[in-house]
């Protein structure tokens, strides 16, 4: 995919969003809210983060693997982590064939994870 073709596609989503039904746009919002509960059951299942208090809010964190995420509330913090959990992976991923040893059990440990999401490997 180009970068411009990257660059235009969430306008090009949301354009396309107004132009649904309503039902299929509520159809669309449940399977969304799917994927996310299902990838967050996995995360909490293989990673056990936790949420704690920091300067400017909550900050979610794991003992396996160096991520974290913030945010004003728990949710918030949560849902920064997950997009973290899957930016990490998506980059262990692309680079797989570098890994050392350590990055090589991140990759390992994220991949069921995030086929919760479906676009595993």
């Amino acid at each position: 995919m180009s970068e411009a073709m990257e660059l235009t596609a969430p306008h090009q989503m949301i354009a396309l969003w107004g132009t649904l039904p309503a039902r299929q746009r509520e159809r669309v919002a449940e399977r969304i809210s799917s994927s996310i509960d299902a990838l967050d059951r996995e995360i909490n299942r293989a990673l056990r983060p936790s949420v704690g208090r920091s300067e400017s809010g909550y900050l979610v964190s794991d003992d396996l693997i160096p991520l974290y995420g913030v945010g004003p509330t728990p949710a918030e913090a949560m849902g920064d982590y997950r997009s973290v959990v899957v930016e990490y992976y998506e980059g262990l991923e692309a680079d797989a064939a570098e890994l050392g040893a350590e990055l090589r059990r991140h990759l390992q440990l994220l991949r069921p994870i995030v086929a919760a999401l479906g676009d595993g490997p």
